[in-house]
């Protein structure tokens, strides 16, 4: 069996992922699986803990957390777009606020199942998104995304779920969806150039841009139902130029997987995205806020082995 690296970020969902570990723990000791553990500190991110798990010698990486976490994971994997290890796997064990990517590889949320499933699932290699986003000293900065990124509306709605202490109260789906919420009326359209795949050039006031690599994000809303992970391609959805009413109308059809239908989204698949404005528009990557525009965003096709 490989070396087993397992990282918890132990603030995941309100503290939700230590008591995973407690029931995911015994389970491994009692197969006779050997592991290392750590969990992320203040000065010590998942992102490092990988990096240098696999530079040791660890080829199973196994994260235990929500969908920021596992990003964060998954970026310690590569150094300039590239896998440090070819021979390195990543899992998830969902324990987060939202846990949307588990929703698209269908990995169950009960701990104990879902570690049955990383240990006898199937291993394949599954697609990335490359983004290039603008730091607030206006230096670029790069990320890869798991899921899903977005801007506009909702890259100002994390920014607030994550600072807010209502989760242990409202769970991770109702803390986004009153921010949610809150964002119909608070939040402006912004004027944004979108260039799609270098040849398609449009300009418009947007109040939510997508682009995805699986089906949900901000606690089960199923923006791309169509999206694959292996396809080669990312589901781009851009709801223009809308009223608070009309965009109360469409919540709905978000729920839904319908929200392609609208009249007033675009949708589309594609293999690369550039947008910009003159205005501030921020980045939410995997639920968590990454800079803001100018932004790139470009498929990596199967570069991430995965087992679930």
């Amino acid at each position: 069996m490989r070396k087993i690296k397992v990282i918890l970020n132990p603030v995941s969902g309100g503290g939700l992922s230590a008591k995973v570990w407690k029931k995911v723990e015994p389970e491994l000791q009692k197969r006779g699986i050997p592991y290392e553990f750590e969990a992320t500190t203040k000065d010590r991110a998942a992102r490092d803990i990988a990096k240098d798990a696999v530079k040791q010698g660890f080829h199973w990486i196994i994260g235990i957390g929500g969908d920021g976490t596992f990003s964060n994971v998954i970026n310690g994997l590569f150094e300039n777009g590239k896998l440090i290890n070819k021979n390195v796997i990543f899992s998830p064990i969902p324990a987060g606020r939202g846990n949307d990517f588990i929703k698209t590889v269908k990995v169950p949320k009960n701990p104990i199942k879902a570690l049955e499933q990383i240990l006898n699932g199937q291993e394949r290699i599954i697609d990335l998104i490359a983004v290039t986003y603008t730091k607030a000293d206006k230096t670029k900065g790069n990320y890869l995304c798991l899921n899903l990124a977005d801007f506009g509306m909702g890259g100002e709605v994390v920014y607030k779920v994550n600072r807010s202490k209502l989760a242990t109260i409202l769970g991770g789906k109702g803390v986004f969806l009153l921010y949610s919420f809150l964002g119909l009326f608070t939040y402006t359209n912004k004027k944004i150039t979108l260039t799609l795949s270098k040849f398609e050039k449009i300009t418009n006031q947007c109040r939510l841009v997508v682009c995805a690599n699986g089906e949900y994000a901000g606690g089960g809303m199923w923006f791309a139902p169509k999206a694959k992970l292996d396809d080669g391609k990312m589901d781009f959805l851009a709801i223009q130029n809308v009223t608070v009413l009309e965009t109360l109308r469409k919540f709905g059809k978000l729920y839904q997987g319908k929200l392609s239908d609208d009249s007033k989204v675009i949708s589309k698949q594609i293999t690369e995205l550039t947008a910009d404005s003159e205005e501030d528009v921020f980045i939410d990557v995997d639920g968590e806020n990454m800079g803001q525009l100018p932004a790139h965003f470009k498929v990596l096709p199967k570069v991430l082995p995965i087992k679930c």
